[in-house]
């Protein structure tokens, strides 16, 4: 086997850490939530989660993080920056990047658009860690 050019974790590792961190997100009275942010942290838009907030493939071992749905009305005029994944008390649990586009990008939030407008809807196309 060739030296890693990053760290390497073996798909149990990662199996039993996405399980952790999502237990944790799912850990509140409700479902968690994505909070989408801008440079200055405003908060510009909040999606909801789904209850479990997401699944593991065992095979590679990401967490894919499933919103239920969108959400309708943006709080604020922005750019989004990056997204807080959150549990139902708010409690910020990963900070991820946000990219606009149609495809997922492990590590990162990717949206419809990083343009949000105040009352305009905002959807979470992908979010899937590892």
């Amino acid at each position: 086997m060739p030296a890693p050019a990053s760290a390497t974790y073996s798909v149990a590792t990662l199996v039993a850490a996405h399980t952790a961190f999502r237990d944790l997100v799912d850990a509140g009275l409700a479902a968690g939530s994505i909070k989408i942010r801008d440079a200055a942290d405003v908060l510009l838009a909040q999606v909801p989660l789904t209850y479990p907030c997401g699944t593991i493939n065992g095979t590679t071992g990401q967490l894919t993080i499933t919103p239920d749905g969108r959400d309708e009305s943006a709080d604020a005029d922005g750019t989004a920056a990056y997204a807080e994944v959150c549990a139902s008390d708010g409690t910020v649990h990963l900070a991820l990047p946000a990219q606009q586009g149609t495809s997922a990008v492990s590590g990162k939030i990717v949206l419809n658009s990083l343009s949000i407008v105040t009352g305009g809807p905002v959807e979470v196309l992908s979010a899937v860690i590892g």
